[in-house]
């Protein structure tokens, strides 16, 4: 619609100015008779100028026929009758169209000036870079609001001429810029360039720069300014980001590497076949120096670019595993252990981190760290060969020990049974039967040595074996010791030969614990003496220690199993020709004894067939001797002894509870022989019935009985009132020696727990303490 009404306003004035110049004419006709087509010329400039070529030419027609009508012959026809006057018509013509090309041209270049203009004024105005019109002199013209912010001046400085490019120059820049003047001054444009301005509070900024000389005019200068300050920011920061990011690579202590692959594969294929693709396109992209020295190089160049079958073993089970972990975990393996392959060949061990990047649903790369475990690999190898080496003794030990056991069970056994058998089927005069009866008890006793030394060997595995501390008479207590072993001892023509110091007085210890280590060393001695030898036993002060020293005649000792002498179950001959029996516990069990008394022990000896001496030191504390050492001593003596001090318990009755018939029947028989009058049965419910009826002073009962256990009998005891026996005095007889044994049975509610197999005399004296009669 504008264009319409444009050109119809073109053709208006075209018809307009034409009209204007014959009015002119007609008015000044006599004046214009030579020259009749000047206006009309003037009309013909002015549609042209005003609407173009369209208009000049219809101001051209529009005039020819007003000069043909109204001024040449005839007049008020357009019939031109002389040549003269087409000639000049048509000269007028052709003068006019050429006029009116020449203003459609100049017009033409007018609005392209125009417009070009505006577009450079809009470009100026928006402010989206900087733009400068400035003199070579270093002078700014013009210059935009987005350039005058980034130097930090206003309009006011531009125009007051304090605004300077060649002022703005940063030091460092200015050659870099003469070398852009001078390609500009050659060129006309210059290459775009990095500079620096200092700003008007003298901070600086970092600008990207154009420019380029104005045509005809070699001394203005057109710039365009970008600020690079965001740029620059961006750069720095990825600068200390890289730099940060190399510290880190350099300085871990882990190796870090990056893998990248070649063609890059989904998640969704087949594990086998991304482990396939795995070894077939992955390659160390990028590592630190420690990654490369883990794999036996010097620098991480040496090893960039290494397929990952170079330094995986593909032929490892565990690695292949390790791989298809990393698959299923989503590709994120933390504390991952692999097995991999170094420059020499090496076998290494390592825990990796890896993780792994998708992009656009494909795996392209996989970063990771790594640490070596090679070391703690190989410990942990001979760890477990030492273990199953240890755990293969420790099984021969113990095979070794259960026939040694088995020997010693069945050695006294035999002679038991045997005698046993003998005296039940036949009669033998007096000396034969005492005989066999003594064989009987010695052998009971040893089997019951044999039990509390495994006893004792359990307690001190499980750290349960405790001393019950008093103030004890060291000399007494070995004077006890030798007795002891003295029978033995004449059997074989062995002397025993005793040093004391008188100095010697009182230590503090277990004395029960303290003669059995005595003992011990006492009955090796005279175990490994042979006939018509000797052993000495010494007793002396040194310094703050009480020394004890067993010296023998025997067979010593290799220097090779000194060191095991007080080992568990260790024998220096085990086989089954030995000359000795033993189960191999004595001796261990003297150590822990005496180191749990604060004291040491050791062995000495020259050699096989030389003898050997065993030293126990004790640490001496300062303490009086108070009267009742003796009575504290008093469990030293031999319990047979006890039948000499009993009193008479013929009016006591007492009820034995056990499941067992021979063991009724022999609690019964060892009460009866002191008078007491006794009541046996064989089950908790039995026991109650006869506690009812038989009224007895104290109850014995075995713990382990069908149905209903010893804790449950002294359960329903207890809750019986006083007058029905609720307040009976009770006995645990049992053959579980254990000390949560006895003091689960205390707690159940007995007042005292006597271990299996029981000493008559012992049994009777409990009983006899119990009713008050002692």
């Amino acid at each position: 619609m504008k264009g319409i009404r444009f050109l119809l306003a073109s053709y208006a004035v075209a018809l307009l100015a034409v009209g204007s110049g014959l009015v002119l004419t007609l008015l000044l006709q006599s004046l214009l008779e030579p020259t009749i087509f000047l206006l009309f010329f003037a009309a013909v400039a002015v549609s042209a100028w005003y609407g173009g070529m369209e208009a000049g030419l219809l101001a051209t027609a529009l005039s020819t026929l007003a000069v043909s009508y109204f001024f040449l012959e005839p007049v008020f026809s357009l019939f031109v009758a002389s040549l003269d006057s087409v000639v000049r018509l048509g000269f007028f013509v052709l003068v006019t169209i050429l006029i009116s090309l020449l203003n459609s041209e100049l017009r033409t270049a007018k609005q392209y000036l125009q417009v070009s203009e505006a577009r450079f004024r809009r470009l100026v105005d928006s402010n989206i870079i900087g733009v400068i019109v400035a003199k070579m002199d270093g002078a700014i013209a013009e210059a935009n609001d987005t350039f005058l912010q980034m130097v930090g001046y206003s309009q006011e400085d531009l125009l007051a001429g304090r605004v300077r490019w060649r002022d703005m120059i940063s030091p460092e820049y200015i050659e870099a810029h003469d070398c852009a003047i001078a390609e500009l001054t050659t060129k006309g444009v210059c290459q775009l360039f990095e500079n620096e301005y200092i700003r008007k509070d003298d901070s600086r900024v970092p600008i990207l720069l154009g420019c380029a000389l104005l045509e005809n005019n070699s001394d203005d200068i057109i710039s365009f300014v970008l600020d690079l300050s965001e740029r620059k920011q961006v750069e720095l920061a990825l600068s200390k980001s890289e730099e940060r990011y190399r510290t880190f690579l350099e300085q871990s202590s882990e190796g870090i590497c990056c893998i990248e692959l070649e063609v890059p594969i989904s998640p969704d294929c087949p594990e086998d076949e991304q482990i396939q693709h795995f070894y077939q396109y992955a390659y160390l992209a990028e590592c630190n120096n420690v990654m490369a020295q883990l794999y036996g190089y010097s620098r991480s160049e040496e090893i960039i670019s290494a397929r990952l079958g170079d330094f995986l073993v593909s032929s490892d089970v565990d690695n292949i595993a390790y791989l298809r972990s990393f698959i299923r975990s989503n590709y994120r393996l933390i504390d991952a252990e692999s097995h991999k392959i170094d420059q020499q060949g090496n076998s290494k061990y390592f825990w990796n981190n890896l993780v792994g990047i998708v992009e656009n649903g494909l795996l392209v790369r996989v970063w990771g760290t790594q640490r070596d475990i090679t070391e703690r690999k190989q410990a942990e190898q001979e760890r477990e060969q030492t273990t199953r080496a240890d755990a293969e003794v420790a099984r021969c030990i113990k095979d070794e020990f259960l026939a040694t056991l088995s020997h010693e069970l069945r050695t006294p056994l035999n002679a038991i049974m045997g005698w046993t058998q003998l005296l039940t089927r036949r009669k033998f005069d007096e000396t034969t039967t005492g005989r066999a009866l003594e064989t009987i008890e010695r052998n009971t006793k040893s089997l019951a040595q044999l039990i509390e030394d495994i006893l004792d060997v359990s307690r001190i595995i499980r750290g349960t074996l405790h001393l019950n501390i008093h103030q004890v008479k060291l000399v007494t207590l070995v004077e006890a010791a030798i007795e002891t072993v003295r029978p033995a001892a004449q059997a074989k023509e062995i002397s025993i030969k005793c040093r004391f110091n008188p100095e010697v007085g009182v230590i503090v210890g277990d004395a029960n614990r303290l003669q059995q280590v005595v003992w011990n060393l006492l009955s090796n001695a005279v175990k490994f003496t042979p006939k018509k030898g000797r052993v000495d036993v010494q007793l002396q002060r040194i310094q703050s220690h009480v020394q004890i020293r067993v010296s023998d005649t025997g067979g010593g000792i290799a220097a090779e199993f000194l060191s095991h002498v007080f080992e568990r179950f260790c024998q220096a001959d085990s086989s089954r020709t030995r000359s000795h029996g033993g189960l191999g516990l004595g001796l261990a069990i003297v150590r822990h004894l005496v180191e749990l008394h604060g004291g040491t022990v050791s062995a000495q000896s020259p050699g096989i067939g030389q003898g050997a001496t065993f030293i126990v030191n004790l640490p001496m504390k300062a303490v009086d001797v108070e009267a009742n050492t003796a009575e504290e001593l008093s469990s030293s003596v031999d319990a047979q002894e006890v039948n000499n001090y009993l009193p008479k318990l013929d009016d006591l009755r007492v009820l034995i509870v056990d499941d067992e018939a021979d063991a009724r029947h022999l609690l019964t028989t060892i009460l009866r022989q002191y008078g007491i009058q006794v009541i046996a049965a064989a089950s908790a419910s039995e026991a109650l019935l006869a506690l009812q009826e038989f009224k007895p002073h104290v109850l014995v009962s075995d713990i382990s009985m069908p149905q209903e256990d010893g804790y449950t009998l002294i359960r329903k005891v207890r809750a019986l009132p006083t007058d029905q026996g609720g307040r009976i005095p009770a006995v645990a007889l049992t053959a579980y020696a254990r000390v949560e044994e006895r003091t689960q049975a205390l707690l159940a509610g007995f007042q005292l727990h006597v271990p299996k197999p029981v000493n008559a005399g012992e049994l009777a004296a409990v009983i006899a303490n119990l009713t008050g009669r002692t």
